[in-house]
């Protein structure tokens, strides 16, 4: 993971090889008010599931509880 004042990259454990089963990665992104985060994703590969038990992304904003993605329970 590396991260900058104004930009940087994450990435999960083990990149690019796969990451162990049971494996949570949690990330949070915080801007300046008035600034916006614009997030590109190079590479992702989810793993199918029902429900999303085995793969998910969730993207939230804390501020306004509003969610983008997918996210197993």
């Amino acid at each position: 993971t590396v991260l900058a004042a104004r930009s940087g990259t994450l990435s999960s454990r083990n990149y690019p090889g796969t990451y162990p089963n049971h494996t949570e990665c949690r990330w949070q992104l915080r801007a300046p008010p008035v600034t916006s985060l614009i997030l590109v994703f190079g590479d992702l590969d989810l793993e199918p599931s029902e429900r999303c038990t085995r793969s998910s992304l969730l993207l939230t904003d804390p501020d306004s509880g509003a969610t983008y993605g997918t996210g197993g329970t």
